[in-house]
């Protein structure tokens, strides 16, 4: 997707409003006071939740995600736990997402897998079969590719959650997505940073003025 810059006098709206793609997980903010722009900082989608959720009053957001109009409730896309990596890769990259569920052979969440596994496999360069099962796969590529900070096992909550529980929970953890599960674990939803900051900016918590 094309680059959308923002200067540190970017309105908070415009930059929610890029954001809510789900194919633009940050945006540069530009300084060109020396005549040349240059790159000062980048904001996040995670970020960009964190910092809304922490200038949200007391209480805004203490409504069931159904009750708040927050739309969780979607198709899925998930893989199960004895497919191959190869196979679950394609459909990562098939669908355009930057995560999928992995599920059992009862259909339970017990994982996922997102675009990062896919740039450790490419640094990984070949050393690992990707006919092994996905899981197994992660586990070992995960392992020898580890980096500070990296954040691999997926999330959940029920579809009763309030929005705030939702919300704090990406904010700090710093996931990309929560799955939503019934309860036998099975997904039947999902929320990104991206429906979240959607949901912000619909709800009016995000103005020209923030």
């Amino acid at each position: 997707p094309m680059v959308t810059f923002f200067t540190k006098h970017g309105s908070l709206l415009e930059i929610c409003q890029v954001l809510t793609d789900r194919h633009k997980h940050r945006v540069p903010i530009t300084d060109s006071s020396s005549g040349t722009p240059v790159c000062t900082g980048m904001i996040s989608q995670s970020g960009l939740v964190a910092f809304i959720a922490s200038k949200c009053p007391p209480g805004s957001m203490d409504e069931k995600m159904t009750d708040a109009g927050l739309p969780f409730r979607k198709d899925v896309v998930k893989v199960a736990d004895d497919e191959s990596a190869a196979t679950a890769f394609e459909l990562l990259d098939s669908t355009r997402l930057s995560g999928i569920a992995v599920v059992d052979e009862d259909g339970k969440l017990i994982g996922n897998t997102s675009a990062r596994d896919i740039k450790n496999a490419v640094m990984d360069a070949g050393r690992t079969g990707m006919d092994m099962n996905i899981l197994s796969y992660l586990a070992k590529v995960r392992q020898s590719q580890v980096v500070k900070n990296d954040k691999y096992p997926s999330c959940h909550v029920h579809d009763d959650a309030t929005v705030g529980h939702v919300v704090n929970l990406l904010a700090k953890t710093g996931f990309h997505r929560v799955f939503v599960v019934d309860d036998d674990m099975k997904p039947v939803g999902v929320v990104s940073v991206a429906d979240i900051i959607k949901f912000f900016t619909k709800k009016g918590m995000v103005t020209n003025g923030a």
